[in-house]
């Protein structure tokens, strides 16, 4: 009996993360095996917001427009005390990018976009499938899935990636251990109608009052989502509406009245980060390698990037193309030091948002009341919750690169910028970022009165790069070279996920060279 040749790649975890990585591996045409052991997709959403960072890697999976239609633009955060309110701050004024603004839709319809688009691209989720063993060895993973009715298939794949949430059976098989705390506090969740109290549809509220805080989110037409704290910290038991108004009474907005619960629930928050990310051919994403509070709304968002980032990395890989080590070698050392950050920032904001000590509650209502006023400070805010402003600084891939020291946008690791032009094609203005939206890295020339010959070092790479020449016609204004910092003849690489890969001047391609042979053009075949 012959053996089954070995897929590529199967995902174990059909949530926004798997659902990412499959359709950037289907959008590179590498063939996947995804499997979820619930059923049905879930009917609550736990996640709500999509960030700037986010909504650029939907414009490459090609689904961006139909998250536009149908999430609720978020246009400010307002924070009060009692009565008053301290501040409203911009949540979108000052991030750079295409989708300057965070969009607010339940996780159940991000996952049911995706899902589609999986489809649309051939793709399958297996539902009702639970991986519950494998082993690996130098060219594969053996892999044992488990059906509904019992019966049990192993199945070989070349990779195996775990983006099966915080209860991760591949982290926990692996031995990894899943470093952090646990948030003393009781959590309680209510999706209501709330009527009363003047709410703006976009905008998220936190509010403080006699020791307590309210967060109040919008999504799904006129439901609302209450976040706040139990005093008991022992008590786990399913809150009641009435219990939730309580709390609102005495710390939320005034003049509220909640009704109609669609989902209510207790729980603990985690502040946790995977020990590492990858042993061999098996690779963690999203909540299996980090989990956190739910200030900031960057859990989702963190493990879609990690799906991009991996995703085009593991194609490359498996289509032969440049050293594969170095690839996949990059992706913990790019998303690691990320994932830590976003983790330590979610905790300070759980933390200054559910202070219990008076002294704390005037100093934090006084530190919201200056940043209100301050455009730097909320602009520091936005940036950090966009994920637009991260930058990799570790790994063989940025080192490739040979960014600066203190980098800034547009150096090697940081996340390119879109910027207006005109098409030498058709002489109309258009953007640059649709032109880096897709599989292939796109390298952007910037000339002066000679060309830049990049011709042979491209050649036989069948499309992996597109060039776009932005000559001194194109750019009348500067703007590109302005947002690219190019005061001269010289050429930017940017990576598939929108990540400076390198830059040079015109007289230097030695690093362009270098990049293109070790990341992009195929390996001979032995």
């Amino acid at each position: 009996m012959t053996a089954k040749p070995a897929i590529p790649v199967l995902i174990s975890g059909a949530g926004p993360t798997g659902l990412s990585l499959a359709i950037t591996l289907r959008l590179h045409g590498i063939p996947v095996r995804i499997v979820d052991v619930n059923p049905a997709p879930a009917a609550v959403s736990k996640a709500l917001a999509i960030w700037s960072a986010s909504l650029e890697a939907l414009d490459t999976m090609g689904v961006v427009h139909q998250f536009e239609t149908e999430g609720v633009r978020l246009k400010s955060l307002i924070a009060g005390d009692g009565t008053h309110r301290l501040a409203s701050l911009a949540v979108g004024d000052g991030i750079d990018s295409p989708y300057p603004y965070p969009l607010l839709i339940p996780q159940s319809r991000t996952e049911a976009i995706l899902a589609a688009r999986l489809a649309a691209l051939g793709g399958v989720i297996e539902r009702g499938v639970e991986l519950v063993g494998f082993s690996q060895d130098a060219t594969g993973v053996d892999a044992v899935l488990k059906f509904a009715g019992g019966a049990e298939e192993t199945v070989r794949a070349q990779y195996l990636v775990g983006a099966d949430g915080a209860r991760s059976f591949v982290r926990r098989t692996l031995g990894i251990a899943f470093e952090g705390y646990t948030e003393p506090q009781m959590f309680l969740l209510g999706d209501v109608k709330i009527d009363g109290g003047a709410l703006e549809r976009q905008s998220i509220y936190i509010w403080w009052h006699n020791g307590g805080t309210v967060a109040l989110f919008p999504f799904e037409d006129d439901v609302w989502r209450i976040f706040t704290a139990r005093p008991s910290a022992e008590d786990d038991s399913t809150p009641t509406l009435e219990e939730l108004q309580g709390y609102m009474d005495r710390h939320g907005p005034p003049g509220t009245r909640l009704r109609d619960p669609s989902w209510l629930s207790a729980f603990r928050t985690n502040e946790r980060l995977a020990e590492k990310y990858r042993v061999d051919r098996i690779f963690l994403a999203g909540d299996a390698a980090h989990i956190h509070s739910p200030a900031g709304g960057q859990g989702m968002n963190t493990g879609m990037q990690d799906a991009v980032n991996l995703g085009w990395k593991l194609a490359y890989a498996l289509a032969g193309k440049g050293d594969a080590g170095l690839l996949l070698a990059s992706y913990e050392a790019e998303r690691r030091p990320i994932a830590r950050e976003v983790i330590k920032g979610a905790a300070r904001k759980l933390h200054a948002a559910f202070t219990s000590s008076r002294v704390a509650q005037l100093v934090r209502d006084i530190a919201v009341t200056i940043v209100g006023k301050l455009g730097a400070a909320q602009k520091q805010l936005q940036l950090e919750l966009s994920e637009t402003n991260i930058f990799y600084e570790d790994g063989p891939l940025v080192a490739l690169g040979a960014p600066p020291h203190r980098p800034t946008r547009t150096d090697v690791g940081t996340r390119a910028r879109d910027a207006d032009f005109i098409d030498p094609q058709t002489g109309r203005s258009i953007t640059l970022w649709p032109l880096l939206c897709g599989t292939h890295h796109t390298l952007l020339l910037f000339p002066e009165t000679a060309p830049i010959t990049v011709e042979p070092l491209l050649a036989g790479l069948d499309g992996a790069v597109k060039v776009v020449n932005v000559d001194p016609e194109s750019d009348p204004r500067k703007q590109v070279r302005e947002r690219y910092r190019m005061s001269r003849p010289g050429w930017v690489l940017v990576r598939p996920d929108h990540v400076i890969a390198a830059r040079g001047g015109a007289d230097d391609l030695f690093p362009l060279a270098t990049y293109v042979e070790r990341v992009i053009r195929s390996a001979p075949v032995r």
